[in-house]
């Protein structure tokens, strides 16, 4: 039981730390060293860094447009990316919609097919069929019938910075040549922030009809840029309530921490899963490694 109260407070402490830093820096105030966005009150958005300023304007460069020199009246807010400009080129976390296998409420670009591959073993698909609702399968690459899952997600905009979704999944898990377990997960899911920096929330349920327990989930993930190319990642998952298996292992949650390699149209995702189980009277733990490669394709 310690490690699930320290996995909880550790994801506690994380939001807690998350929220109580600024989301963005007003110009007048000492800004951190680092990429910014520059959101103008005009509505104009460039990326640039500080380079020096004075009391009524603000020096910035840019990579395509060289240096600008801007009045501080003409600055609404700077929001920090970072990285450096001359640290290679800059992508921007190109699927926000899902931590490593959990989603965010973030949606998929409408008409845009995703593929992940996980270990190479399993496969998955996600289409954004509409500007709200997307639907994706994962499977066992080699063999489906062993190994699969349907989902669909409904989500919008709140406001700027907080999105809310519903997400419900499928799962096909066969145990042996005629045992085929089915669940079932439902969970709303909230996500404040942007893409390259926010803080995801979700709450449900999974069910069953064939004698496996439910059980209450409650999803934490945490995103964060930490340079142009690479994004940090933080999924935790906690399973409240009855075993996943009652008879065999007692699941109580998961928890994980990586890193995401972004490019233009691709990226690489590498963690370390660390689930959370009892055994025998014990809690135990037994972290794994985790790697996906994962594609937009369409527009």
């Amino acid at each position: 039981m310690k490690l699930i109260y320290l996995s909880v407070f550790l994801g506690i402490v994380l939001i807690s730390r998350a929220f109580a830093q600024d989301v963005y820096y007003e110009p007048g105030m000492t800004h951190i060293p680092g990429t910014y966005d520059f959101i103008l009150k005009n509505g104009t958005t460039f990326r640039g860094q500080f380079v020096r300023r004075d009391s009524a304007s603000y020096l910035i460069r840019t990579k395509k447009e060289g240096d600008r020199l801007l009045s501080t009246h003409e600055i609404l807010r700077a929001d920090l990316v970072g990285g450096t400009l001359s640290s290679g080129p800059d992508f921007p976390n190109g699927f926000p919609f899902r931590l490593f296998f959990m989603p965010t409420a973030y949606m998929p670009e409408k008409r845009s097919l995703y593929f992940q591959s996980s270990y190479v073993l399993f496969s998955r698909l996600d289409v954004g069929v509409t500007k709200n609702w997307s639907v994706g399968t994962t499977f066992q690459t080699l063999s489906p019938q062993n190994f699969h899952t349907f989902s669909t997600k409904f989500g919008t905009k709140l406001t700027s910075r907080t999105h809310i979704a519903l997400h419900v999944q499928y799962v096909g898990v066969r145990l042996n040549e005629r045992l085929l377990t089915k669940l079932g997960l439902a969970q709303g899911i909230v996500t404040v922030g942007d893409a390259e920096r926010n803080i995801t929330v979700g709450a449900g349920v999974t069910f069953s009809g064939q004698g496996v327990a439910s059980s209450g989930v409650v999803t934490i993930g945490y995103v964060r840029k930490l340079t142009p190319d690479l994004t940090f990642i933080n999924q935790n998952i906690i399973l409240v309530g009855e075993a996943v298996e009652p008879q065999y292992t007692y699941l109580s949650g998961l928890t994980s921490a990586g890193l995401r390699f972004n490019r233009r149209r691709h990226a690489f995702d590498t963690a370390i899963l660390m689930p959370i189980y009892s055994s025998n009277g014990l809690i135990r733990t037994s972290p794994l490694p985790y790697l996906s490669y994962q594609v937009r394709i369409g527009k």
